[in-house]
C-alpha cells in the first residue's frame, strides 16, 4: 500500500466547488468527476474500492421555488463510493464542497466509517450494475442527450450553488 493520506484526499476532492458541468468541455466536479478522482486516489493507496450508483429526486432536495419551476426530470442517478476497510465495505461520499454546509449536507470522513450518501436515496444498484451506468454516464452521446432534457436545470443549480458560496 502507498502511503497516501487518503482523509486529506477525500477532503481535497470534496472541496471542489460542485458544478455540473454544462458541456463536454466542461470539467466535471459533479458527484460523477469528484468520486473517478477519489476513486483513483484510493485505488492508488492499495484499497478495494468501487462505484455505487443510487436514484434519488431533485423534489427531495430543498431546492427554492425558482429552481424547481424549471423544466428537467425529477429522478437522476447519483454516484458515490465503497471502500474496502478491514472486511466491510464503507460509504464514502465526497459531493458537496465544504462551502455548501447548511446547504446541502456535507460530509466528513474519519477514512474508517461510513459517511452518509449525498442525496435521498430511492434506490440503489449492485457494484457491477453501477460500474456499467457510470461507464453509460460517460459516453459523450449520453451527455449530450441529458443536458437536451436538464441544461437549463443544472445552469439554474449551479448558479444556486454559486450564490450561497458567496454569502
Amino acid at each position: 500500500m502507498k502511503n497516501i493520506n487518503l482523509v486529506k484526499e477525500f477532503k481535497k476532492i470534496r472541496d471542489i466547488s460542485y458544478k455540473i458541468p454544462l458541456s463536454l468541455m466542461d470539467s466535471d466536479d459533479s458527484c460523477s468527476g469528484k468520486h473517478i478522482s477519489l476513486f483513483k486516489k484510493i485505488r492508488e493507496a492499495g484499497y478495494n474500492v468501487r462505484y455505487k450508483v443510487c436514484t434519488f429526486l431533485w423534489s427531495d432536495l430543498n431546492l427554492p421555488e425558482n429552481l424547481k419551476i424549471i423544466p428537467h426530470e425529477n429522478e437522476c442517478t447519483h454516484s458515490y463510493l465503497e471502500v474496502k476497510i478491514g472486511n466491510k465495505w464503507k460509504i464514502v461520499d465526497a459531493t458537496w464542497d465544504k462551502s455548501l454546509e447548511g446547504l446541502l449536507p456535507v460530509n466528513d470522513w474519519d477514512g474508517k466509517s461510513d459517511t452518509v450518501v449525498a442525496v435521498p436515496v430511492q434506490k440503489c444498484f449492485s457494484p457491477e450494475k453501477s460500474a456499467k451506468i457510470m461507464q453509460k454516464s460517460l459516453e459523450e452521446q449520453s451527455i449530450i442527450d441529458d443536458l437536451k432534457k436538464n441544461g437549463d436545470f443544472y445552469k439554474a443549480f449551479n448558479e444556486w450553488l454559486e450564490k450561497y458560496r458567496v454569502k
